[in-house]
């Protein structure tokens, strides 16, 4: 009897020590492309777990748009507990056209990067496997394109009933160079809309139409400092602006360098320019065209931690013939942690609008306002949302079923009012 007893404890501490032997991660992934299935299923030597207390190394992954309009990611290797005197920092980019399968490949494959030094104070050593795969033949690629990223594409939507019926068609198309410290972009976007609703045997319709065109060129001048010019055309019957033609200098600066915007950053922004509007109706102020001078002032930052993510901004612009006319907007956002599985989100705006110099003059009626055919003039505009999740029980979490997935409505995908 002691000797089962000697060797059933024997080989409890033997799965003890396996389990044990297994780093434990928090996977904070605060992008778009998470993939955190795929990563439990294929990501060995780990154990996921939900509370970053209780992790040997909390993961954050972040993302920003690159030159080619992918994605350049961003990890970040936090080791706690007895892993503290270990943290790693990687990146790693890939393209627009990259696909799904190719992006989480990378994924895990900086993942485990990431992770060999953890590997190997857990007592992994005997473990790791390294392959290092290197052509020395291989030359080094040219870009025939010279960083330009081109993109077209157009969308077409439509539903409807007996009562009513709607249809909205979109075109855009854009243009990008991005470089170390320059870029440029060219971006053209069309939509039309046309909405009809049937009110006691009677059509009612509205029809809406937007087209716009935006550039800028953007010179770096270090890691703090940015200037750039930037244009701007505009037809929009719901603003009343039969053309708007806009243009501006700026200038930028970082009070962290622009490399470390992923994680953190704070940057004030200034530009002034001029505007030249035409209206398809007079407006309030009695204008069928006008040359105005404009003003702008911009604060933004953002920090990611552990703890979660805060960022917060201020915006302010006027017209210089009259500083009266004017508006400043304030939105703040976070996602903290508060404690074990509870989590804290706010989002919030507030704008206060003195400048709309473009409103049409004249009443509006019942079916014009109802159908927001015409913007109408309001001083202020805001929203703000809050919310709180709590989630307890096992703080592990590596397994994954996708049993009847399909069959709960995840694989929907419909249009929504």
């Amino acid at each position: 009897m002691k000797k089962l007893f000697l060797t059933i404890l024997f080989l409890q501490s033997l799965v003890i020590w396996s389990q044990t032997s297994k780093v434990k991660i928090f996977y904070d992934c605060q992008t778009g492309t998470c993939e955190e299935t795929y990563l439990k299923q294929n990501l060995k030597g780990v154990d996921f777990v939900r509370d970053r207390n209780f992790a040997d190394v909390h993961i954050i992954v972040l993302s920003e748009q690159n030159g080619s309009g992918g994605q350049k990611f961003h990890l970040k290797f936090i080791g706690q507990n007895d892993f503290k005197n270990i943290n790693e920092t990687y990146d790693f980019s890939v393209s627009t056209d990259s696909t799904l399968e190719q992006i989480r490949q990378k994924l895990l494959q900086y993942l485990k990067l990431g992770l060999v030094r953890f590997w190997y104070q857990a007592g992994l050593s005997d473990k790791l496997a390294i392959k290092l795969n290197i052509d020395d033949t291989q030359k080094k690629v040219k870009d025939k394109w010279h960083h330009w990223v081109f993109k077209i594409g157009s969308h077409a939507w439509f539903n409807g009933d007996s009562n009513s019926g709607n249809r909205n068609l979109s075109v855009y198309a854009k243009a990008t160079k991005v470089e170390e410290k320059n870029k440029f972009s060219f971006a053209l976007n069309y939509n039309n809309g046309h909405n009809r609703y049937t009110f006691n045997g009677e059509d009612i319709t509205s029809d809406q139409e937007y087209f716009n065109i935006n550039s800028y060129r953007v010179w770096g001048v270090n890691q703090h400092w940015s200037y750039g010019v930037f244009g701007n055309f505009t037809r929009s019957k719901y603003r009343n602006y039969d053309r708007s033609f806009a243009a501006y200098g700026g200038v930028e600066y970082s009070f962290f360098p622009y490399q470390e915007s992923a994680s953190k950053s704070l940057v004030l922004t200034t530009k002034f320019g001029g505007i030249f509007n035409t209206y398809f109706e007079k407006t309030i102020y009695n204008r069928s065209e006008e040359l105005l001078g404009q003003g702008k002032i911009l604060l933004n930052g953002n920090i990611v931690k552990k703890w979660g993510s805060i960022y917060a901004g201020i915006d302010y612009q006027s017209y210089l013939h009259d500083l009266n006319l004017y508006a400043v907007g304030f939105n703040l956002g976070t996602n903290l942690r508060l404690t074990k599985g509870l989590d804290f989100n706010t989002h919030a705006y507030y704008g206060i609008q003195h400048d709309q110099v473009n409103v049409a003059a004249g009443n509006l009626s019942l079916e014009e306002t109802l159908l927001a055919q015409k913007q109408l003039q309001s001083g202020y505009e805001y929203y703000f949302s809050i919310g709180l999740s709590y989630s307890f029980g096992s703080i592990y979490n590596s397994i994954v079923n996708p049993r009847f997935d399909n069959d709960n409505g995840q694989s929907r995908s419909c249009y929504c009012f």
